[in-house]
C-alpha cells in the first residue's frame, strides 16, 4: 500500500482513506480542527503583513558572504507575529522558523514549522511569486498546514489548509491536484533550477517530462501543485520551513508525497536517489531525542503531485553521480586544452 504524508491512502477524486498510523497516536479531531483553523487565520495574517510591504523599499541583510540568501525586516517580522500567535493558542507546542537559531533542546511533539516568506528574492524585486508557510507535525508526520500566496483575482491572495483526514481548500473552496495516469509532455511542472545539470531521465520519460517551470519558491510551487497547476514537482535540497505545510496539502488534495534517500559513503559516487511514499518526514524521528538543531539541519529529496505522474517520475528520473560529471568535466577540460 502507498501512503500519503497526512497518514492516509486517498484516491484523487474517490475520496477513499485508509489510516496508516495508529489512530490512538494520532491527534483527535476537535484538535485537528482548532489546528488548521488557527493555521489559516494567521495565515491571512501574514499574507496582510506582505502585501502591505510589498513594493516598498526594505531594508535588506544577507545570510551568506556571497549575497545570495537575503532576508528582509518584513521577513522578521512575519515570524515573529507567527511565533507570537502560535504559544500564546499552543503554549505547549513547538515553533521552528527559517529566520532565528533557538535550536537548543529536543523538539516538541507538535512542532510548527514556518516559513514567513518563501521566494525572498522574488518578492524584493517585485515579482509576486511567493508565499507564506505554516506547516504543523506531529511527531514529524505533517497534520496540517495553510499556504498564503498572492493571487490576481483576489486583491489580499489566498490560502491554501489542509488538516489530516479533513481534504485541501483554497479560501474554502475543495482543491484536488491533477488527474492524470502518467505524465504529460505538454502539462507543467516544477523542478530545481540546475536541473538538467543534477537530473536524467530514462527513456520511458521521452516526451513525457513536461513543460518546466522554476518559480524561485518551493512553498509557492507546493501550492500550485496542490491546486493542480503543476503536474509534479521535485525538490532536491529542501528545508522542513520549505515543505512542511504544502506536504500536508498535496496529500489531503489527492496527492502522492515521496521522500528520497541518498545513498552515503563511496556509494553516492554512483548510485542514485532512492525513493518511497512518505509518512513521516524525519524516518529517525525520537520522541525526547531528536532536537531542534536535528530539523533544523534537515534536508531531503522530495516529489509531490499526481499520483500516477510521481511514482512514474520517481521511476525513471536518475541523478547524475559526482563520479560521472568529475569525469564529464575532465574530458571537456582537455578536450578545451586540445583546442587550444
Amino acid at each position: 500500500m502507498e501512503l500519503t504524508l497526512a497518514g492516509h491512502d486517498r484516491g484523487p477524486r474517490d475520496g477513499v482513506c485508509r489510516e496508516v498510523r495508529n489512530l490512538a497516536e494520532s491527534p483527535d479531531s476537535a484538535l485537528l480542527t482548532d489546528i488548521e483553523a488557527h493555521t489559516v487565520e494567521i495565515a491571512r495574517g501574514a499574507g496582510a503583513m506582505l502585501e502591505r510591504d510589498f513594493g516598498s523599499s526594505l531594508k535588506i541583510e544577507y545570510k551568506d558572504e556571497a549575497k545570495r540568501d537575503p532576508v528582509t525586516q518584513v521577513d522578521k517580522e512575519v515570524q515573529a507575529y507567527l511565533k507570537e500567535a502560535i504559544l500564546d493558542r499552543f503554549p505547549d507546542h513547538g515553533v521552528l522558523g527559517e529566520e532565528g537559531r533557538d535550536d537548543e533542546g529536543p523538539a516538541r511533539e507538535f512542532m510548527w514549522v514556518l516559513d514567513p516568506l518563501d521566494g525572498t528574492k522574488n518578492y524584493i524585486n517585485g515579482l509576486p511569486l511567493y508565499s507564506s508557510s505554516i506547516g504543523v507535525m506531529h511527531r514529524a508526520v505533517p497534520i496540517a498546514g495553510a499556504l498564503y500566496v498572492p493571487w490576481p483575482s483576489k486583491g489580499n491572495g489566498v490560502v491554501l489548509h489542509a488538516r489530516a483526514g479533513g481534504g485541501a481548500l483554497i479560501d474554502e473552496e475543495p482543491v484536488s491536484v491533477a488527474d492524470s495516469p502518467e505524465p504529460r509532455g505538454n502539462a507543467l511542472v516544477a523542478l530545481p533550477g540546475p536541473w538538467m545539470a543534477m537530473l536524467r531521465f530514462t527513456k520511458p520519460m521521452r516526451g513525457k517530462v513536461g513543460d518546466v517551470r522554476v518559480t524561485g519558491s518551493i512553498a509557492y510551487e507546493l501550492a500550485m501543485t496542490a491546486k493542480g497547476v503543476f503536474q509534479y514537482m521535485i525538490t532536491l535540497t529542501p528545508h522542513l520551513w520549505d515543505i512542511a505545510a504544502g506536504a500536508a496539502i498535496v496529500g489531503e488534495a489527492g496527492g502522492l508525497v515521496m521522500l528520497g534517500h541518498r545513498p552515503r559513503g563511496l556509494r553516492s559516487l554512483v548510485a542514485s536517489i532512492r525513493w518511497e511514499p512518505a509518512v513521516s518526514l524525519v524516518p529517525s524521528w525520537r520522541d525526547g531525542e531528536t532536537t531542534l538543531a536535528d530539523l533544523r539541519s534537515w534536508s531531503m529529496p522530495m516529489a509531490f503531485g499526481a499520483r500516477g505522474p510521481v511514482r512514474y517520475v520517481t521511476s525513471n528520473i536518475r541523478t547524475r553521480s559526482t563520479l560521472r560529471r568529475r569525469f564529464t568535466r575532465r574530458l571537456r577540460g582537455m578536450a578545451r586544452r586540445k583546442d587550444h
